[in-house]
């Protein structure tokens, strides 16, 4: 079911001074997610040459198509995946205050961000999914993080989003220290999928991508009930470990 994009509304310029939220000097008002023009660019966009599945990037000619070694190495069930920036600096910033900070100013401006995806995909997506939280994270983070970005794409689109598709089933360790074949492993089995998905080609959506792992694991509960082609669209890139 599609939602509609709602973000959180600033509840007046006494609690949200228009001010760089990131720099505390420059002027910047809620439709910038409270974050000025100065700060804005310093971000690092991908862009070719990347690698065919993955989309991580690498140093060549913007025309090459390669697959990188990780991606013969692994056996990932998603199609392709991308990513807007490299999950550093100010987008590592914003991505983490919103989190776990519920820093939610923040979102109109990454929602802004991911907009610029539509030409990623070989192929346009028939619905959005977000990558789910398990509930027992979920309730303590108060929101899933990827379920609001997912909505604003899928807005954006102009596609259903369908939250409901696919649930996390294991609540699993913290990814952040482990290592790319260990991630591989705690995800096993993390998600299941409905029976009933009427798509076959879908956009999964999450904030950050490091190895894959995570991507892999829903791709692969996806297909398992009938999904031909799962693409993954994630705000940032990480770096793999």
């Amino acid at each position: 079911m599609k939602r509609s994009l709602n973000p959180i509304e600033p509840l007046g310029g006494l609690a949200f001074p228009e001010t760089c939220q990131v720099c505390d000097e420059s002027w910047a008002g809620a439709m910038d997610g409270f974050v000025c023009r100065k700060c804005r660019t310093r971000v690092s966009r991908t862009s070719p040459p990347w690698c065919e599945q993955c989309g991580l990037p690498f140093d060549g000619a913007p025309e090459e198509h390669i697959t990188c070694k990780n991606c013969y190495e692994a056996d990932w069930q998603f199609t392709h995946a991308r990513s807007i920036m490299s999950a550093r600096g100010l987008v590592q910033e914003v991505i983490h205050r919103y989190k776990y900070n519920r820093d939610e100013f923040f979102e109109r401006l990454m929602i802004r961000w991911l907009l610029d995806c539509e030409k990623l995909f070989p192929e346009p997506p028939k619905c959005i999914i977000p990558v789910p939280l398990h509930s027992v994270k979920e309730r303590d983070r108060g929101f899933n993080q990827a379920e609001r970005l997912a909505a604003g794409v899928a807005e954006h689109m102009n596609l259903p989003m369908e939250s409901g598709r696919l649930q996390r089933v294991k609540h699993t360790e913290t990814q952040t220290n482990l290592s790319r074949k260990e991630r591989m492993v705690n995800m096993r089995g993390a998600f299941k999928a409905s029976k009933h998905i009427p798509f076959v080609r879908v956009l999964l959506v999450d904030d950050v991508m490091t190895t894959g792992a995570t991507a892999s694991a829903c791709a692969a509960a996806l297909r398992a009930v009938g999904v031909q082609n799962v693409d993954v669209l994630t705000l940032a890139r990480g770096i793999s470990v």
